[in-house]
């Protein structure tokens, strides 16, 4: 567990040093970090990380908390744009329908294609950009840092436009 050593409310290190010099004269030159019984006398106090939510909050400043005797952190909320993070999302799954229209053009100049076959695909293709435009869409404060484009289904399109290849 973290201590730090606090002086007038402050901390003033971090970390339980080997060498140490008590303040009533007496010093350690090795060992010191093992002298449980000493430590609260001389002024360390643990270190408790508060509860959170990571992905609506981040703990931020540490500080000593008199109150409780610890040293702690301030928790912060998220600030998330949302229409920003959206825009985000919008653009990447623009670049990757420009991807995906590229291996499609690959398939189509490729000689040895099925058209049959690209037909089945191409309503695929534009449902799940369809799809995703939508998902983008409906994106939440809550949600909209862990939404992940490139999720199985777009693998999945990936691997089976490859194979035509």
């Amino acid at each position: 567990m973290m201590k730090h050593l606090i002086k007038d409310n402050q901390i003033i290190l971090s970390g339980l040093p080997s060498h140490f010099d008590r303040e009533n004269g007496e010093s350690f030159w090795g060992g010191y970090e093992t002298r449980v019984e000493l430590h609260y006398e001389d002024g360390w106090r643990d270190e408790v990380v508060p509860e959170y939510d990571p992905k609506l909050q981040y703990i931020a400043d540490k500080y000593y908390d008199e109150f409780d005797d610890i040293v702690t952190y301030t928790v912060l909320d998220i600030v998330v744009d949302v229409e920003y993070e959206r825009t985000v999302h919008m653009n990447n799954l623009a670049a990757l329908r420009q991807e995906v229209a590229m291996v499609v053009m690959q398939i189509k100049l490729s000689n040895e294609i099925d058209p049959e076959l690209l037909t089945q695909i191409s309503p695929m293709i534009r449902d799940l950009y369809a799809y995703a435009k939508e998902e983008i869409s409906s994106l939440t404060v809550e949600n909209v840092r862990d939404y992940i484009l490139r999720g199985p289904q777009v693998e999945q399109l990936f691997l089976t436009l490859n194979s035509m290849l």
